[in-house]
This record gives C-alpha cells, sequence and structure tokens, in this order.
C-alpha cells in the first residue's frame, strides 16, 4: 500500500475523488481506489477516475502506449479513446521523430510510450501533470506520496516547518523524500532502468529576433487559438480573468473560440482581486460574454472542512503545504467540479518574468537560487545559496549552448514553474488546471523576443493589440487608478491607456 494509502483517512473525504487526477507507473499490480488499470508491456498503468486517458498508436494501428491528461496541437488522427501518430513504430530513428512531433504538444499531459529499446515518460514542458520517480523502488507518480510504500525520508536540505507555516518551497528536482525525485520536464524518464536524459532544447535556435516580429506573432496567435479551439470542444473549460496580462492574452487568443468556453470568472479574495474583478468585467463587456465574480464573503466554508482539506492537500501534493486561497475560503466553488481550467502559465515568458539581471550573471547561481523562494525572501542567506548551489550548478549544465543563451528564462521553466506548478496542479482535486500555451513550439517562438523587449512586455501589448484592440484600450492593473470608483477614469478608452497604446500601434505600423 502506499504512503498516500496509509496515512488516508475519510474525513478528508473519498480517496478516489481526492486524487481524481493522479496516476501510478508501477512493476507490480496494485490495489488503489477507484484508479484504472491499463497495461504496457510489463508494466502497470494505474490512473485517477478522471484523469483524461487514450489509447497511443502508430501510424499502422500498433498499440504502442497511452497519452495521460490533455495534449493538444499535433499532427495526429484524434478520437476521445485514440491518439495516432503520423509514422509508425518501426520508422528509423523512431524517438527522435516522436520528440519532434512533441514539440507542437500542448497541455498538462504525460505520455507513456514504449519503442524501439523500451518504455519511456515524456511530459509536458513544465511537468504540470506532475512526474516523480523512485528509483530505489521502481515507482513512477503523480506526486510523492504514490510514490512510496515505506514512510517518507525527510529530505534533509529542508525545513519543512517553513513550508508548511512561511511558503518554503522544494525545487530543484527535489521532493520531500531524499531518495524520490521530480523529472526535469524537458527530459524524458526510461521506464526500465528509471534514469532521465534530456531530449530539449535540440537544434533550436532562440536568436537573433526577426526583424518583423508580425510573422511571430501570426504564428503565436494561429497556434494559441487552434490549442484553445480543440481543448474547449473537448472539455467544458472555465477561464479565469484578472487586471494582469496573461488572462487577457488568453482570452485574445480564445477569438472565435470564446463561444466555446463555458465560463469566464474572477474569485475575490482581497482587494486587490477586487480590483482585478472591476477591470474583468469590463474585459469580458468587450468580448461580448457573461462575467461571473465568486467573492468570498458568499462562499464561506465551515473551519473543520478548511482544516480536513490542508490535511487532504498535504497527501496529494507531497509535502506539508497549503492549498491555494480559493479551496481555503470556499470560492472554488462557484467553478462546476470537473470543469478544465485554462491557465496563462508560460504566456510570462513573453515578459521575461525572471529575466532581471544582464546576461553576463545567468552563469552566476545566486540570485536564481533566491528566487526559487527555498525560504521567504526576507529570511534568505548565504547559507541556503551555499545549501543548493551544487544542486543548481548540476541542473544548469545540463542546459545545451541554446538553452543558455536564455538560461534565466529555463530556470523559470525547468525549475521554479515545474516545482511548484508540477506539485500544485495534479494535488488540486476539483478541477484540471492546464496551460494552452505551453507547447515546445510556443515557448521557442516566444524566446525569440529579446530580453529588453520582454521585460518592457512588447510583445504581449503588440500581441494584443492586433488580435483585439478593443481589448487594449481596457487599461491593466497597474494602468488603472487606485480606487476604480468612477469607471471613467480606467474603463475602455481611459486616458492611462493612450501613451502605452500609441507607443504600440507606432511600432507595429513600422513593421508593416
Amino acid at each position: 500500500m502506499f504512503q498516500a494509502q496509509e496515512l488516508w483517512s475519510y474525513r478528508y473525504g473519498q480517496f478516489a475523488e481526492r486524487f481524481r487526477y493522479q496516476y501510478v507507473i508501477s512493476r507490480s499490480t496494485e490495489a488503489i481506489e477507484g484508479f484504472e488499470e491499463s497495461t504496457i508491456g510489463d508494466l502497470k498503468l494505474y490512473t485517477g477516475r478522471d484523469l483524461p486517458l487514450r489509447e497511443l498508436r502508430d501510424a499502422a494501428g500498433s498499440k504502442i502506449g497511452y497519452v495521460l491528461g490533455i495534449a493538444v496541437g499535433m499532427d495526429a488522427l484524434e478520437t476521445p479513446e485514440t491518439l495516432k501518430l503520423p509514422f509508425r513504430k518501426t520508422t528509423k530513428s523512431f524517438w527522435t521523430r516522436f520528440e519532434t512531433w512533441l514539440n507542437d504538444a500542448a497541455g498538462r499531459y504525460a505520455f507513456v510510450v514504449d519503442a524501439s529499446g523500451g518504455p519511456r515518460l515524456y511530459t509536458d514542458p513544465v511537468g504540470m501533470i506532475g512526474a516523480v520517480y523512485n528509483p530505489e523502488d521502481g515507482y513512477v507518480a503523480s506526486s510523492t506520496m504514490l510514490a512510496i510504500k515505506r514512510p517518507l525520508r525527510p529530505h534533509p536540505k529542508y525545513d519543512f516547518d517553513v513550508i508548511r507555516d512561511l511558503g518554503g518551497r522544494l525545487t530543484l528536482f527535489h521532493t520531500a523524500d531524499k531518495d524520490v525525485h521530480r523529472l526535469n520536464p524537458n527530459h524524458y524518464l526510461d521506464l526500465t532502468t528509471l534514469e532521465s536524459k534530456r531530449f530539449w532544447p535540440r537544434d533550436v535556435s532562440f536568436t537573433p529576433e526577426a526583424e518583423d516580429p508580425t510573422t511571430v506573432y501570426r504564428e503565436i496567435i494561429e497556434t494559441a487559438r487552434a490549442n484553445i479551439g480543440a481543448i474547449a470542444e473537448a472539455y467544458p473549460c472555465s477561464l479565469p480573468v484578472s487586471g494582469g496580462m496573461d488572462s487577457r492574452l488568453i482570452l485574445a487568443f480564445a477569438g472565435e473560440h470564446r463561444s466555446k468556453i463555458k465560463q469566464f470568472y474572477t474569485h475575490i479574495n482581497n482587494y486587490a482581486t477586487r480590483r482585478d474583478a472591476a477591470i474583468a468585467a469590463e474585459l469580458c463587456r468587450v468580448c461580448n460574454v457573461e462575467h461571473e465574480i465568486h467573492d468570498k464573503r458568499d462562499f464561506g466554508i465551515a473551519r473543520r472542512e478548511v482544516r480536513l482539506n490542508r490535511h487532504a492537500y498535504e497527501l496529494t501534493f507531497g509535502a506539508p503545504a497549503s492549498p491555494p486561497k480559493e479551496y481555503q475560503n470556499g470560492v472554488i466553488h462557484g467553478v462546476p467540479e470537473g470543469n478544465v481550467i485554462l491557465r496563462g502559465h508560460q504566456t510570462d515568458l513573453l515578459r521575461a518574468v525572471y529575466v532581471f539581471r544582464p546576461e553576463s550573471e545567468w552563469r552566476d547561481p545566486d540570485w536564481q537560487i533566491e528566487r526559487l523562494f527555498i525560504v521567504p525572501r526576507s529570511d534568505f542567506s548565504s547559507t541556503i545559496a551555499d545549501r543548493f548551489r551544487e544542486d543548481f550548478v548540476a541542473w544548469q549544465s545540463t542546459l545545451p549552448d541554446a538553452a543558455m543563451e536564455k538560461a534565466a528564462d529555463f530556470m523559470f521553466l525547468e525549475v521554479f514553474s515545474n516545482a511548484s506548478i508540477g506539485s500544485s496542479f495534479p494535488a488540486l482535486w476539483r478541477n484540471f488546471y492546464m496551460s494552452p500555451y505551453n507547447s515546445r513550439r510556443l515557448i521557442a517562438l516566444s524566446l525569440q523576443f529579446s530580453e529588453k523587449r520582454r521585460r518592457a512586455s512588447e510583445p504581449v501589448f503588440e500581441l494584443i493589440e492586433m488580435m483585439n484592440k478593443d481589448l487594449s484600450k481596457v487599461p491593466f492593473d497597474f494602468e488603472a487608478p487606485a480606487s476604480l470608483g468612477d469607471k471613467q477614469e480606467w474603463g475602455t478608452n481611459a486616458q492611462s491607456t493612450q501613451k502605452r497604446r500609441n507607443k504600440t500601434v507606432e511600432k507595429l505600423l513600422k513593421y508593416a
């Protein structure tokens, strides 16, 4: 019995419900409540009751594995039951061909593939499906407590009180257990040896930036829009909207597919999100879609339920951590249970959120280690840096030359995002959270823009202006006044947007 099962109390709810989006890969037969069993060669695959699962077949129709989660954007024949590759498993250099094909896959997914040389596991580019492995015992899973049957061996580099009480984080491919590792999402995992090896980026150039970025913009728009359309066609979707950039991009990318999205909403947890809700309502009005506000004052839940949710989350997450605010104050109940929640993760590459030092410093690990939030920023010290520097350098040494040109971005993708949403998304049991903007192709296109332009958010402004001028006219949260009492000061065509929009239009005209 796995530790997640051993430590489970039914006061937390049904095990099958709380682990509905998780999975386990084992060499032996397991009994996991509510999980479906599938086989691939000598391996057993166990998937939670609501984790999407399809057979993977080659061009000849031979079953070669499974697709877990949601993956869209590839050149493949698809049905709700199967996904068919455009080439055969006997194709020369099958794995190279498969990895190239995988570049276009966006979503939250894992491919378990059995072909030449044995079975492998590939995940989405930031590992939001969740992927940890236990080489000693041979288990692979979406979370730590489903990868061990023995008691947890606490990782000696971490203070678990800091994680529990102050929001500290596990990172650099560590888990709460010292012998269970998180998979680098741009490595595949050999399911026979449980050893990992990098497969992306390969033969990718992120520089120089195109003289006419609108060509790149058009490809980004077409690709992201098709991804959103494919997801919303197949699953009931909800889109959270705020006053920031990422959700506005997803709203704009959706285009004609907005009519397929079932719900647009904003959670109100505090004053900042109350401002978000007002701006989001204006954005949705512009797009002619209904907007819902979920105010915590309308969704209170009992303290006992809050406490039990936290205990359950520590097991689904695999470490002592608190669930997001919406699970603690009840506003998540405003979203229909089981809906796919579209998030704007990886669109933040278009504004280079983690690139705030010059390239000459990108090989210096300490400032990047600080940004991993292992401890609160105020508690970071040289002692913390010393403790994790060897791990950081070991990771950075795996980056090929092309990735080193964008080293800070890859830290954000492979280390920070993998450790955060790669842990939290599988642990959240009411809804399936995912990004439609995280294919390796879209990542590569986003990284073509210079750090200077991205730090100024120019690609974001220009993309939105190209897609929907009316969305561009609504102030972002940083442009709106502190008080949103007078809508004329911050609504559509507010004076605060003019300087930004004029600059954006002027640049787009230069490219024409």
